[in-house]
């Protein structure tokens, strides 16, 4: 007799969270709106406000910084040894850290031994897994299970990610907001259910590339261009997945060059002329390649040549499994075309393969749209732009994976501190939980398919993916309420009276210094 699907232990573990994060949430919202700002006034006032003087500066407490990212970090340690990790994943991370720290990088690829990731983070398990050998620490122990240890090191890149993540969000904030809320908004990124499960207990690496699209995001719109292309390049190197935001940044990029007011909504001057803008592009374009190309040096054999691991590891990963959905719970699971192949019938003559490409060509569309628009208005633009195209292309595309969805929660998060609109984090904070149901959904799949267990609730993916269709589709809403109509309605802090008005640093034009 076959065992249940532990659904009501994942439904169970998602009220939980949800309970604690939304309360979280309401803790954060419980500011005063006088308090929470740096600046805030009356109407009367307003004129006054613009005035450097009028922006009252409080301290950072850098110990209690340092005890949040610190029980963070230390809930996520005790996390990684509890559950271990995703099946596969953990399987393929620990063999590949130990196999690229004994073998070589040279050899790595080699032997007809399976690798899909590519070269820039095997290095980094690599580093891992020769830290590992040198403590005296294998993959598994005597009994035979994971060493905790090995385990750990592998897991944490991504634990630091996690807590470069909430320190952006951190340092963002404390460009409005007063130390206090601004850390409890670290925290909201620190404990996120999403981010810490995803890391900590499937073990994935999300979260890597997501904090460096965050900060290449930052540092264009600061008129960083150069930086913004190698961190950028940087990310690429790390998880292919980065690719997906790059059409619009290179629309970003465009507008960089020819707009002489690209930074007006963010109130930076720029002196560069069309000419030093389009060098300064080429070197960001040149830094992102160079660093891909490094990254696949050490890797090069006569067999196995650079340019095509490039080929196969950056480009050809993505589309190596040929499903419309890779329990991704969307548009397809809601249907029950988790797993279906590309070339299957979806209706009438059109397959999955068909479908998933025109749902990815109207998330760009879209997308596209919503930029172009919204970039005259408000300096976020190029951030929600991009937390909206992972939330559609996971909605609507094929290829899709269960994680592919989770860079739009940091990404939301960010955008809600530069638009002050407090409806990108109560979207953020309820997208969460289908999203933790979903990785869990698909961790549990991994653990027990082959065996004497269930590994999936139809009614779950079902329900699931209903849920993020619909989450998806505020979302939309929402995205064309700010960037095509140009219509914010407040934070989270705001009372319902209209004698109060915030400072420059809520107003669309303040100017971001983003991250040092």
């Amino acid at each position: 007799m076959t065992n249940p699907f532990p659904t009501s232990g994942i439904i169970s573990a998602a009220v939980f969270s949800f309970l604690a994060y939304f309360s979280a949430v309401v803790f954060y919202s419980r500011f005063p709106l006088e308090y929470a700002y740096l600046s805030i006034a009356s109407k009367s006032q307003k004129k006054t406000l613009l005035k450097p003087d009028n922006l009252v500066k409080d301290k950072d407490n850098f110990y209690l910084v340092a005890a949040v990212l610190l029980a963070a970090f230390a809930l996520r340690v005790v996390l990684s040894n509890w559950i271990v990790g995703n099946k596969t994943d953990i399987n393929c991370f620990t063999a590949w850290a130990n196999r690229a720290a004994t073998k070589g990088l040279n050899n790595f690829y080699s032997g007809g031994s399976f690798s899909d990731y590519p070269p820039g983070y095997i290095t980094v398990l690599a580093a891992m897994g020769k830290i590992a050998n040198l403590f005296g620490h294998t993959v598994k122990n005597a009994s035979g299970a994971y060493d905790s240890v090995y385990v750990f090191l592998v897991k944490l890149p991504s634990f630091i990610a996690d807590l470069a993540s909430a320190y952006l969000v951190y340092h963002l904030a404390r460009k409005k907001l007063r130390f206090e809320p601004s850390l409890v908004l670290m925290a909201l990124v620190a404990f996120n259910p999403v981010i810490m499960y995803n890391s900590a207990g499937y073990g994935q690496v999300d979260q890597i590339f997501t904090v460096l699209l965050a900060l290449s995001i930052i540092l264009l719109m600061t008129n960083k261009p150069i930086w913004a292309g190698t961190v950028y390049g940087l990310s690429i190197v790390l998880k292919p997945q980065a690719l997906m935001a790059g059409p619009i940044l290179a629309i970003a990029y465009f507008m960089y060059i020819f707009d002489p007011n690209f930074f007006s909504t963010a109130n930076i001057k720029s002196n560069d002329d069309v000419k030093k803008r389009i060098i300064k592009t080429a070197i960001a374009v040149l830094s992102a390649v160079m660093l891909i190309v490094v990254s696949a040096l050490p890797y090069h054999t006569a067999e196995y040549p650079f340019y095509q691991i490039i080929l196969d590891k950056y480009l050809g990963t993505a589309t190596s499994y040929k499903y419309v959905s890779i329990n991704a719970y969307n548009l397809y699971g809601m249907i029950g075309a988790n797993w279906a192949s590309l070339d299957k019938i979806a209706f009438g003559s059109i397959t999955y393969g068909t479908l998933g490409t025109i749902g990815m060509v109207i998330s760009f569309a879209i997308t596209v749209v919503l930029y172009i628009f919204g970039r005259k208005k408000h300096r976020g633009a190029l951030m929600l732009s991009i937390a909206y195209l992972f939330s559609a292309l996971f909605t609507i595309g094929h290829y899709m994976h269960e994680r592919y969805i989770i860079p739009t929660i940091l990404l939301l998060i960010l955008a809600y501190v530069i638009y002050s609109d407090r409806r990108l984090l109560m979207i953020a904070a309820l997208y969460s939980i289908p999203i933790f149901m979903n990785c869990m959904a698909s961790f549990y799949y991994c653990e027990y398919i082959g065996t004497n267990t269930a590994y999936w609730d139809l009614k779950l993916i079902k329900w699931v993916s209903i849920i993020n269709v619909v989450m998806f589709v505020i979302f939309t809403y929402v995205c064309v309420d700010i960037m095509i109509r140009g219509r914010t309605i407040g934070d989270i802090f705001r009372k319902n009276s209209e004698d109060l008005v915030l400072s420059n640093a809520v107003s669309s034009g303040e100017q971001e210094k983003g991250a040092k």
